[in-house]
């Protein structure tokens, strides 16, 4: 690997201390360890622009990205980008969760059901991540498997997930459609509730939290990713060297007991896995979005 005295750097899109940056800052640690190289975490704040800084770096190996399945659901919107998972040398995908329906602990809705009546009936204020984000994605189409006009669904845009549930506590948003894993801290204090999770099953952290299926009877799962990649055109012998690294860190008990004590749900995926994974996901985003009428093959958007 060229430059093996000079720093690592992993580009996040995200902003500091939110979701994905704590993330990539678990990795960077690990990673660096078994390279036996410093990894300096990066932020590059702006989901575009972040995910365009990590496709434009030099592929040599000096430069690495936090991308999220973020990049299968914004090429899909006119005018947004035009990157896709093939702009990238996937190396690993290490966290893979879901959003939940978090609400601040003086709302009137105390479950799933009651919550989407009222959405049925009035309009709702939802807020974490710009207007293409998979929290608002996940809403969007929660409320479109249960007939709910999405002309009902308005949006506070912000930078992360965590800002979109600063304004729900502090009253500016009814709901917060975050990974409870990022509301832990709300959460675990009392000042916020899950009326459900968006998993496929219940969160091992928060098993009193129903699943969207098991609270409202309808199956609706969005899984939200975080992974790890080079820029396209990344030498194989590099990408081998860092596939190989982010398995032996897969395997590390310590770093699935630092994770564990994060409460991130880890689920791995390496190298051409993680291509697949990347492509399969964009195509279902594709899929969703074009049903729901947020592309330009449809006429409806979300505001």
């Amino acid at each position: 690997m060229p430059h093996s005295n000079a720093p690592i750097r992993l580009l996040v899109p995200y902003v500091k201390d939110g979701g994905s940056d704590q993330r990539a800052r678990l990795i960077a640690r690990h990673l660096g360890r078994k390279l036996g190289r410093t990894i300096d975490v990066v932020n590059r704040p702006g989901a575009v622009s972040g995910h365009q800084a990590i496709a434009d770096a030099s592929a040599d190996g000096t430069v690495l990205g936090l991308i999220t399945g973020e990049i299968g659901m914004m090429h899909w919107h006119p005018g947004l980008t035009s990157l896709t998972p093939s702009d990238y040398t996937p190396l690993a995908v290490p966290f893979v969760e879901s959003s939940a329906v978090i609400v601040p602990a003086g709302s009137p809705f105390h479950d799933l059901r009651a919550f989407l009546e009222h959405c049925r009936r009035h309009p709702i204020i939802g807020s974490g991540g710009p207007n293409f984000s998979v929290w608002k994605f996940s809403l969007a189409g929660l409320m479109h498997v249960n007939g709910i006009p999405l002309e009902h669904l308005q949006w506070i845009e912000t930078h992360s997930g965590e800002q979109g549930l600063e304004h729900a506590l502090a009253g500016r948003a009814h709901v917060a459609p975050i990974t409870m894993t990022d509301a832990r801290g709300p959460l675990q204090a009392g000042s916020a509730r899950a009326l459900a999770t968006m998993e496929d099953q219940r969160h091992r952290s928060f098993p009193d939290v129903p699943t969207v299926q098991e609270a409202a009877g309808v199956p609706w799962s969005v899984a939200h990713w975080r992974g790890i990649v080079a820029p396209r055109g990344l030498p194989g012998t590099i990408t081998r060297e860092y596939v190989e690294a982010l398995g032996a860190v897969a395997d590390d008990p310590d770093f699935q007991a630092e994770a564990r004590a994060s409460f991130f749900t880890t689920r791995w995926r390496l190298g051409d896995e993680f291509a697949q994974y990347m492509q399969e996901d964009d195509k279902q985003f594709g899929d969703v979005i074009k049903a729901l009428g947020l592309s330009a093959a449809g006429q409806t958007s979300l505001h």
